[in-house]
């Protein structure tokens, strides 16, 4: 069911959208949160990154990994400031700096898409990297 799932949910994407950037999570530490571990582990995050991840490359797009220690829940999507005073707990982001008052998860997705549009071609060598190691290959080209 779960691999059913991924797998039209990552055409669907695929169908539409042809640059993806995607948050390089820390999977194995989010699991020693006794509480969140079981459901995690049930979302198949690796299965669906990489089958998003091949599907996109297939089809002529870009991926872009944003590091798993980039501030995108705490950097405001408006005006690129940091709030370091955000908790996890927070989920309305409210920027100190500009005034933006938005969803947290919301506020991150942007940033993250504003981070895979600038990143997609200033960063040489990241997507093809990456879509090289996919591939079995040692390395870009």
């Amino acid at each position: 069911m779960r691999r059913d799932f991924i797998e039209k949910t990552t055409t669907k994407i695929v169908g539409n959208i042809k640059h993806v950037c995607l948050e390089d999570l820390n999977v194995k530490g989010m699991m020693q949160n006794g509480k969140l571990a079981a459901s995690i582990a049930r979302q198949g995050f690796y299965e669906f990154r990489e089958r998003l991840t091949i599907k996109i490359v297939a089809s002529g797009g870009s991926v872009v990994l944003a590091s798993q220690w980039f501030p995108s829940s705490k950097t405001c999507h408006n005006c690129g400031q940091i709030n370091p005073e955000l908790k996890l707990s927070d989920r309305i982001y409210n920027c100190p700096h500009c005034g933006t008052v938005i969803d947290r998860d919301l506020n991150a997705a942007i940033v993250l898409s504003q981070y895979g549009e600038v990143n997609q071609f200033t960063r040489v060598g990241c997507t093809r990297i990456y879509a090289c190691e996919l591939e079995g290959a040692d390395s870009p080209g």
